[in-house]
């Protein structure tokens, strides 16, 4: 098919039909799933992505999967452009917070530096 490359997937016999349990939506859908998976490696390598974001690493993959496989250029650019759109709203997971104990022992570190410069 055009738009479609033929050597990434293993769906297709040596004479390029499709075998028996693909068609071409499981074969988008796999495309899809492959680079949602990539992209979250990429944005959230170690996770703690919210739902919003999850739902728009999703949309962010299919509108690449449309602007990889659309013959249109305008309608290619169009995609990219939206998908780049959804991935600049995603919200980088903070880093984690210290825990009670170490903010307890940088309190008590503080007060005694400041007693010691005190010369008590």
């Amino acid at each position: 098919m055009s738009g479609e490359p033929q050597d990434i997937l293993q769906e297709r016999d040596e004479l390029g039909r499709y075998r028996r349990g693909f068609n071409p939506r499981i074969t988008k859908r796999m495309r899809i799933a492959a680079r949602l998976e990539e992209l979250r490696r990429e944005y959230f390598p170690a996770g703690g992505e919210s739902v919003v974001d999850a739902n728009r690493l999703k949309l962010a993959a299919q509108h690449y999967f449309t602007a990889e496989t659309s013959q249109d250029a305008v309608v290619a650019q169009r995609a990219t452009r939206c998908a780049e759109y959804l991935l600049s709203k995603l919200t980088q997971p903070s880093p984690p917070r210290p825990s009670a104990a170490d903010q307890a022992a940088l309190a008590l570190e503080l007060l005694l530096n400041k007693s010691s410069r005190d010369g008590v």
